[in-house]
């Protein structure tokens, strides 16, 4: 008789505690917490004025950057994976125009343009190009990456 009344008590003990815990967990407030990544991403938004073009047989985004440099806004395409195969882009922005030869994933190469204050990066696939432009215009970078089907 002792024995059924210890079990019966316990048993009673832990459904209350467990009707606690769920009383608690539908009180709680559920509010998202802002992580580094987030907060990276609305510092950008800042900086950034992004619009989608369309472009005949593709499209595009242009993005107006303020506070930055050309060198910083090719290694974020780079770091961030702004373009497909991006890992196939030289390290550091060449000071010559010049072509890489890649073979690699449907990647024919990738040619380098550069003039005074204007980079375009050229992807040229089995089945189309992507272009990727940089142009500082007075205190801002303008970065355009066009998409183009063959």
């Amino acid at each position: 008789m002792r024995r059924i009344a210890c079990i019966a008590i316990l048993a009673l003990l832990f459904t209350n505690c467990k009707e606690n815990n769920s009383e608690k967990e539908t009180k709680a407030v559920k509010e998202p917490v802002k992580t580094n990544s987030t907060v990276k991403k609305e510092t950008q938004e800042k900086k950034e004025d992004c619009k989608d073009i369309e472009v005949e047989m593709g499209s595009g985004r242009e993005c107006i950057l303020k506070g930055t440099d050309l060198a910083q806004v090719y290694q974020n395409i780079i770091q961030n994976k702004e373009v497909e195969e991006s890992a196939y882009f030289l390290s550091t922005i060449p000071n010559e125009s010049k072509s890489v030869s890649v073979n690699k994933n449907g990647l024919i190469s990738v040619d380098y343009k550069i003039s005074k204050d204007k980079i375009l990066v050229s992807m040229n696939y089995e089945g189309g190009l992507t272009e990727v432009t940089l142009e500082k215009i007075k205190d801002t970078i303008k970065k355009s990456i066009y998409h183009y089907a063959d």
